[in-house]
């Protein structure tokens, strides 16, 4: 039995999959007999942009990004998946159009994409998760794509600002955003999240501390999200 890193404890891949595809125990193990295990660690790739993709993969523990190079090199990130997403040939075997690397070392089930078809075909709670998890990402991309229509670059720098600040305690990201990071995720260059955070330091709307930023006047900075 294959077991996956949990914090306080291993976590049978079994149980993994009863618990995210929400199925028996006896349709677990059906899935399981399909798939491979396979580590990858921080910082290596996953699937290669441009080439061609025959395996679906499940993320079982850790986070992996996908991200798009662009023509002139730009680096546009596009999501970031979590334990229970899938990425890859969802399809069928296909040429990728991200790249996808591991933010931390992680454990992942990986899947042919024949298999994973007729998993498809025979159970039905493989296609509602399924389902759940391309809505997850539809939601969250759109989100990204009325930003870049709707806001200035400058704009998407404050308002991404204050949703890392949302997931704590609405006032401080920690660690502070990696400015390429943050370029990545907002559909700009490093130089200008560097203007507009040195901007809003100068303003005193953010502030440096120790290795967090703190975002000391969230009212104003909203405001600015235009």
């Amino acid at each position: 039995m294959w077991a996956g890193r949990e914090p306080g404890g291993a976590l049978a891949l079994n149980d993994f999959i009863e618990r995210v595809f929400a199925c028996s125990a006896e349709t677990a193990r059906q899935i399981e007999a399909r798939a491979r295990p396979r580590a990858y660690p921080a910082g290596s790739a996953i699937v290669r942009q441009g080439e061609r993709c025959h395996d679906v993969y499940l993320l079982v523990m850790g986070r992996a990004r996908s991200f798009v190079i662009s023509p002139d090199g730009l680096l546009i990130r596009f999501y970031d998946f979590a334990p229970g997403d899938l990425f890859g040939a969802l399809s069928g075997a296909q040429e990728h159009f991200s790249e996808i690397s591991a933010l931390e070392d992680l454990d992942s089930a990986i899947f042919g994409a024949a298999d994973f078809l007729s998993l498809l075909e025979t159970h039905s709670c493989v296609g509602l998760m399924l389902s759940r998890a391309l809505l997850r990402q539809l939601a969250r991309v759109s989100e990204q794509m009325l930003s870049r229509a709707t806001l200035s670059a400058a704009g998407r720098v404050h308002e991404e600002l204050l949703r890392l600040a949302a997931t704590a305690d609405g006032m401080t990201i920690a660690p502070a955003p990696i400015l390429s990071e943050l370029a990545a995720r907002v559909y700009t260059t490093r130089e200008t999240v560097s203007r507009a955070v040195s901007a809003l330091e100068r303003r005193g709307i953010v502030r440096r501390d120790a290795d967090a930023l703190v975002i000391v006047a969230p009212a104003r900075l909203a405001d600015m999200v235009i």
